[in-house]
């Protein structure tokens, strides 16, 4: 036999002998080719990365790389990168969105912080409670808060503030939490 006719052999032998392999000289029986024929095949098989050898004391043991596990069928990969590129264009469409409807946020505060009358009143209001919430109208938040034990000071970014003097019960369990945890 040609040496690319018992190379041939020595490939479909490798791919039936599964993942256990076979020994180098079963399958030199096996081509009916003497062993070091056997060892070139296997030489020339292993610089190509198709078979793994391990040597042991009764021999050595040749066991066939099956790449294919490697690969994604044509069709697979077709169907995944339609997927991606539905996908990626339902994402350009998300995003237009967002930026749109980011816009129109902008365009609402803005109208609504002209269309707002501040209320500006000479005397002060007494509010009959424990608690104050006070909230900026901005979105730009609070700038500081000082206070002196008697009186706070609150200041914006921007003019506008909410003041809600409703009292909300506190939660006896998180103050104790909150006691622990300073401990």
């Amino acid at each position: 036999m040609k040496l690319v006719e018992l190379a041939l052999e020595s490939v479909r032998i490798l791919k039936e002998a599964g993942e256990e392999g076979i020994k180098s000289d079963v399958l030199a029986q096996c081509l009916e080719t003497p062993k070091r024929r056997v060892y070139d095949i296997i030489a020339v098989l292993k610089a190509l990365g198709q078979v793994d050898t391990s040597r042991k004391f009764d021999g050595t043991t040749i066991v066939w790389i099956d790449h294919s596990k490697d690969f994604v069928a044509k069709q697979s990969y077709e169907e995944l990168r339609l997927q991606l590129a539905q996908e990626s264009e339902e994402r350009k469409q998300l995003q237009v969105q967002v930026a749109e409807l980011k816009e129109q946020l902008r365009i609402t505060r803005s109208k609504l912080r002209r269309d707002v009358q501040a209320v500006e009143m000479a005397n002060k209001t007494e509010f009959l409670t424990t608690q104050l919430r006070v909230r900026a109208l901005s979105s730009n938040g609070i700038k500081r808060v000082n206070q002196c034990g008697i009186e706070v000071l609150i200041e914006t970014h921007e003019s506008g503030m909410v003041v809600d003097p409703s009292e909300i019960e506190a939660d006896e369990n998180e103050e104790l939490l909150k006691s622990l945890q300073r401990t």
